[in-house]
């Protein structure tokens, strides 16, 4: 007759040992996990079960505790004043609404990892349950349908495994090839995306990579921007030149193979977008490799939004800042429902032996090793 905590590595363990212990009488009080274990706390003390019992009884559901407090709220207007009745209640209507819409999100997100089913179908042995960890993981469920025939037929980790090698392979790029081929590379992205350290990192890479210093940068920056200045800094480091856009003779470097030219386009998207528009209409037999810079932490919704405006020029997405902020599973899925191709990652603390090619492999490797499940 006692109250006892039971540890487990899942919930179906956890509630064989409270029946081992308890039989059938046993109430559980509270379950929560600690360290990667499932903790069930559990009594068959006739006052703790009444307690609980009583307890349970007492408490009201959602709906009639936010009636209470509308009605509390709106009793609270007769003493108010009819010069600022209208005020308050205004205050008072976005209070209660700002607690709706917090206790919704928690909803949520309570909704989103929860699983409906019988203690028969609580195993990790169950190919199932793979597309259910997945959702829990923050997988998009319309890529965890597309790549479903990756684990049907396998156990749970199997099938996890199975899915993130199918999911690498739609998101790897072939494009890193052409990079290192190509003499004329572009580099752009949103504002604060490491376009400038990138473009460092990717010129010492080449330089090592082929064994020449023929590397130049080219600043396409708005004026006023502080662009040049970061750029500059890198061009002295590395002692490589540094030359202005619009000095930039296309007609002369179209047929160069004896430099490698890399474009490093300031500001926002959309003055990047119409510099290479302007560079594909004036210049059509001008040859490049473009790279789309993309920060490790972006949402899905951002993803999307930069993955519609650039789908013209379909580049070689480039993930940076790795080493500030993990790539998860909401962002793997939003790059492969926007059909983007990831050719490479890197971080931004170390210049030297920074970019690493992103293909099958190496993602499906970041994803086993950064995506523990749950």
């Amino acid at each position: 007759m006692k109250t006892q905590l039971f540890k487990a590595k899942d919930m179906k363990s956890a509630i064989n040992l409270v029946n081992d212990q308890f039989g059938e009488k046993a109430i559980i009080l509270s379950t929560r996990k600690n360290n990667g274990l499932v903790e069930v706390e559990a009594s068959d003390t006739e006052d703790v079960i009444h307690k609980h019992k009583e307890k349970i009884k007492d408490k009201e559901s959602f709906s009639k505790v936010f009636m209470k407090e509308i009605k509390e709220k709106n009793d609270n207007l007769s003493f108010i004043d009819r010069e600022n009745k209208a005020k308050y209640e205004s205050k008072q209507k976005h209070e209660v609404y700002n607690e709706i819409k917090e206790q919704i999100n928690s909803l949520r997100d309570d909704l989103s990892r929860m699983v409906l089913t019988d203690q028969s179908g609580i195993s990790d042995e169950l190919s199932h349950l793979t597309p259910i960890k997945l959702r829990q993981e923050k997988f998009l469920p319309e890529v965890i349908n597309k790549f479903s025939h990756s684990f049907i037929g396998k156990s749970s980790e199997d099938g996890r495994i199975a899915f993130f090698r199918e999911l690498s392979r739609k998101l790897a790029s072939n494009d890193f090839s052409r990079m290192l081929n190509s003499n004329n590379i572009f580099i752009f992205g949103n504002s604060g995306s490491g376009k400038s350290t990138l473009s460092a990192k990717i010129a010492s890479f080449l330089s090592d990579r082929k064994s020449t210093k023929e590397i130049n940068f080219i600043d396409v920056s708005n004026s006023g921007t502080s662009h040049c200045d970061i750029l500059r800094s890198y061009s002295r480091v590395l002692s490589f030149p540094i030359k202005d856009y619009k000095y930039f003779d296309f007609n002369q470097n179209q047929n160069d193979r004896s430099k490698i030219n890399i474009f490093d386009f300031s500001g926002d998207l959309n003055f990047s977008l119409q510099k290479i528009n302007e560079i594909k209409n004036s210049f059509p037999s001008f040859d490049f490799c473009s790279i789309l810079a993309i920060p490790s932490g972006s949402n899905s919704e951002m993803i999307r939004g930069i993955c519609e405006k650039v789908s013209d020029v379909r580049p070689m997405v480039a993930i940076t800042k790795l080493d500030e902020c993990w790539v998860g599973a909401e962002e793997f899925s939003a790059l492969a429902l926007n059909n983007a191709r990831i050719g490479l990652v890197t971080g931004t603390k170390v210049l030297i032996n920074s970019v690493i090619e992103a293909n099958e492999n190496s993602l499906t490797k970041y994803m086993k090793e950064n995506l523990k499940g749950v």
